[in-house]
């Protein structure tokens, strides 16, 4: 029998129960705190995640109920067994995912489901449900038509200069741009995509594969990203043309060419003084004003059209005025991704984008640019908010105008977050550690307001709510350096070079895998492929001494020790066979599946999923409270991310999903008392 009549599973990507304890221990996150008060959770607010500590297999196991050994979904990217070892498909798609979902057992049951920006749930397999993207880590990632930018605009007599930004697909910042679904891998010394700078002066912009890197690979994550531009100010001959809508006595003018549309086409932005001739506001214009900034501001919505393809297209964007000099001599503005408002291509009904943009608004994408330079933190908290709110918004009009049984929804400022800042936040990191400290802590500030959000509306008696994250992520230590094996963004060819299985070449003036020489590989964030004759496309490893080999890494990677402490770095590696019992195996894994140890581990991803350290955790984060859940208690039992699902299932009394491997937390319902 039901005990709601609606479910809703709250994703947080990269929440950690550990920082939710101290913050909630520190009066801080009142909404989060409101709900594990009065629901259920377990000691320490902990869940355990499956393996690879990792976005898409962990959201792929709570919306199944299933092992990656049984859903298929192994890693950030996937590689299926017989494809090239340097070959991969994109994680968030829901076409890798082999177990049934919960919304696919809710349709079943007659039931109606709301997907929203949930990895692994696009594209739609059917279409009973409404779904809102799902592919990439913010909501319509892909929908922008335009990249953000910074524009420099200076005093002087110099050409427009344009550099586009880095784009950069392999994953490592989170970020998968465009409709990519597949990728190779390419070599970058310097860890990230590979760019090439005779384009800079134009916008060709390069389309590189995944990082296989001889450093860390997530280095450039921190590495400024956008295109640039330097714009010469000139002094305004074109009043008669551009009809300001506040035309004031005495106003000076100067105005600056903005490239916009991949430089396709030109805006203007006209620097404007005030009556005391202080000059503090920016206005935009195309063949007529389409907005302005004050200093230190953002705009409202601007909307323009764009052509794109020979059509065009109604488009939206912010600008903030970064800075402006009171006698106009220079200006630094920040123009956000552009969004396409017709496009419905990752909303099914596709009309519901265009509808949801009319009456709730246009999203702003969060920025990605120059996030260590302190100038950058208050932009970047601002935008992240608003797009929070938006999401309250947008779930307001969806589920107060369909009938909807289930809500699986997954919000990722945090681990963008923890991507950005964890390895800065200690003492003796940085001396701006508290800065980044702070910057963290924003982006629970903003998900606790979303929470309250929520739970104030829909927590009415009717409904189950369950809180989670995927994993959650710690800082890299600051005595050690990261080991040059399980990188999650491709291949990592530092150390299995180093033991003589992965061999580089040159060619064409760059590093290459040299296939006919390589034994083995890592591959993405915690396998180990030998390149097997037979079964892959450059094997030359004989399937005769397959054992012997893996048997022969394996004690090699136990014995390798990291050069500056002479600390062993694997904590574990394992066969084919034994991975099984850490739930993974079959085609999309390794021939080895290892785990680092603790203080060697990057963000999350290649340690286990209850490691802690230096005050962060990798675990999962969970609490439960509405319908049919007991209020105001801890369990002991160990909850696991295939426990949701079934969960959920039980308490709106809809069969599980059909490979469920999970078990429904008895522990935390009401029914038990009764």
């Amino acid at each position: 029998m039901a005990k709601a009549q609606r479910v809703m599973l709250i994703g947080l990507d990269g929440a950690d129960p550990h920082l939710i304890a101290k913050y909630i221990k520190e009066g801080k996150l009142p909404n989060i705190r409101r709900f594990i008060e009065g629901g259920v959770t377990t000691e320490g607010f902990a869940m355990q995640g499956v393996l690879p500590v990792i976005t898409p297999p962990n959201w792929a196991s709570q919306a199944t109920g299933a092992l990656p050994l049984t859903h298929g979904i192994t890693c950030f990217w996937n590689h299926t067994s017989g494809n090239e070892l340097d070959f991969f498909d994109y994680g968030f798609n829901s076409g890798l995912l082999k177990a049934e979902t919960i919304w696919e057992a809710f349709t079943r049951s007659g039931k109606k489901s709301v997907l929203f920006n949930y990895p692994t749930a696009w594209p739609p397999k059917n279409d009973d449900n409404i779904y809102v993207d799902g592919t990439s880590i913010y909501t319509n990632l892909r929908g922008y038509i335009d990249y953000e930018k910074i524009y420099k605009l200076e005093e002087g007599d110099f050409p427009l200069f344009v550099k586009p930004h880095r784009l950069n697909n392999s994953g490592e910042s989170c970020r998968v741009e465009g409709d990519i679904d597949r990728a190779f891998a390419g070599i970058s010394k310097e860890g990230g995509a590979q760019e090439k700078t005779d384009e800079y002066e134009g916008f060709g912009y390069t389309q590189p594969g995944l990082v296989t890197s001889e450093t860390n690979g997530e280095l450039s994550a921190d590495l400024p990203n956008s295109d640039y531009i330097r714009s010469p100010l000139i002094r305004s001959s074109l009043r008669s043309l551009l009809s300001s809508p506040q035309k004031q006595k005495n106003q000076t003018e100067l105005f600056a060419v903005l490239p916009v549309n991949n430089a396709r086409e030109e805006r203007r932005a006209v620097l404007k003084s005030n009556e005391d001739g202080i000059f503090d506001t920016v206005e935009i214009y195309g063949a007529k004003f389409l907005g302005a900034a004050k200093t230190g501001k953002w705009s409202d919505w601007i909307f323009d059209v764009y052509t794109i393809d020979g059509k065009e297209r109604r488009v939206a964007y912010k600008i903030r005025v970064l800075e402006l000099d009171p006698a106009g001599k220079t200006a630094r503005l920040y123009l956000s991704f552009v969004l396409d408002i017709e496009g419905g291509k990752y909303f099914k009904p596709e009309k519901l984008g265009a509808e949801l943009y009319g009456a709730v608004g246009p999203m702003l994408q969060p920025i990605n640019y120059d996030r260590l330079r302190p100038a950058a933190d208050k932009v970047a908290v601002e935008s992240l908010e608003e797009m929070y709110v938006w999401h309250v918004k947008a779930l307001e009009y969806i589920l107060s105008k369909n009938d909807w049984n289930l809500l699986y929804i997954h919000m990722h400022g945090i681990d963008m977050y923890n991507h950005f800042y964890l390895d800065h936040t200690y003492e003796q990191s940085s001396p701006d550690f508290r800065r980044y400290q702070e910057q963290i802590y924003e982006s629970y500030r903003i998900t606790d307001d979303f929470v309250g959000k929520i739970i104030d509306d829909y927590l009415d008696g009717n409904t189950a709510i369950i809180l989670t994250s995927d994993h959650a992520g710690v800082g890299k230590h600051p005595r050690r350096e990261i080991p040059l094996i399980g990188d999650s963004w491709g291949i990592s060819v530092g150390i299995m070079s180093e033991l003589g299985y992965t061999v580089l070449k040159e060619e064409g003036g760059q590093k290459v895998i040299d296939w006919t020489k390589t034994r083995a590989i890592s591959q993405r964030t915690s396998y180990i492929y030998l390149n097997v004759k037979g079964r892959d496309p450059q094997g030359i490893v004989d399937p005769a001494l397959y054992d012997e080999l893996v048997t022969k890494i394996i004690d090699d990677l136990y014995a390798w020790r990291d050069p500056h402490t002479g600390k062993r770095v694997i904590a574990f590696a394992l066969n084919k066979n034994d991975m099984e019992l850490a739930g993974l195996g079959g085609p999309h894994c390794g021939d080895i599946f290892f785990v680092l140890e603790p203080e060697f581990t990057r963000c999350h991803g290649n340690g286990l999923s209850n490691h802690t350290l230096l005050g962060y955790s990798m675990k999962s984060f969970f609490a439960a409270a509405g319908a049919g859940l007991k209020k105001g208690v801890k369990i002991s039992r160990r909850v696991r991310a295939i426990d949701i699902a079934p969960t959920l299932c039980h308490l709106a009394g809809v069969k599980m999903p059909r490979d469920v491997e999970g078990g429904v937390i008895y522990q935390a319902l009401d029914e038990l008392d009764e």
